[in-house]
């Protein structure tokens, strides 16, 4: 029976069809924690976010959702951002909008958050029926990254990038990494293996590294 040899062409085909596959298995697994968060003053529609579950307590079925403090932010520029004027209104009402059929929203509770990081904390109460993802801080420049979110129709935002430093411009953080796509606030940005990368964030295609979401999570945990 003749040999048969698979061409650079074909391995090639069958190498891109086996990422593809392992990616779609990542994205579906990271949805199934990606929520979509809104906050309302007096009634009105103050801001949209994404945001994502970094616990869960079996007992009590309360989840810790991260997440831009731009969900509390009522006056945001980039102006004012640098010069640290920004305007937050914590007692905000924040609603989170789960997946489920019925389209159900409940109360999400503001826990903690950083004007200048940008991150928030979120306290949801939530049935939950997935895996939690990892954290990792094994970053390297040109890695090939995805960015989740939810839209303001819950739909999930998938955008395809690499990890980017670029020196930050008039009214940018220091701790940004890019991203080289447009992100979701908020959302988050992982590997091709599932691991959290960071959490996008404005402006532009910035993001927060693990590294510096890991160390704030660690300060609030130790020195509340």
């Amino acid at each position: 029976m003749p040999l048969k040899l698979m061409t650079s062409s074909n391995a090639s085909t069958v190498q891109k069809e086996s990422v593809r596959e392992s990616t779609t298995k990542t994205i579906l697994q990271a949805a199934k924690v990606i929520f979509s968060f809104s906050s309302y003053v007096d009634g009105k529609l103050m801001a949209r976010s994404s945001g994502f579950l970094i616990d869960w307590d079996e007992g009590s079925k309360e989840g810790t959702v991260l997440t831009s403090a731009r969900i509390i932010c009522s006056k945001y520029t980039a102006l004012t951002q640098w010069s640290g004027t920004d305007e937050y209104v914590p007692d905000a009402e924040i609603i989170a909008h789960l997946l489920d059929e019925d389209e159900t929203t409940v109360p999400a509770i503001l826990f903690r958050y950083d004007k200048h990081i940008n991150i928030a904390v979120l306290k949801v109460n939530l049935d939950l029926c997935a895996k939690i993802p990892r954290f990792s801080s094994d970053i390297n420049y040109g890695q090939e990254i995805l960015v989740l979110g939810r839209d303001e129709r819950l739909n999930m935002t998938i955008a395809h990038g690499c990890v980017n430093f670029m020196g930050p411009t008039t009214y940018e953080r220091h701790h940004y990494l890019f991203t080289g796509c447009e992100p979701s606030i908020g959302g988050m940005v992982i590997d091709f293996d599932g691991h959290v990368l960071g959490m996008a964030n404005f402006p532009g295609t910035a993001y927060i590294p693990s590294s510096i979401v890991l160390k704030c999570l660690d300060m609030w945990k130790k020195f509340q």
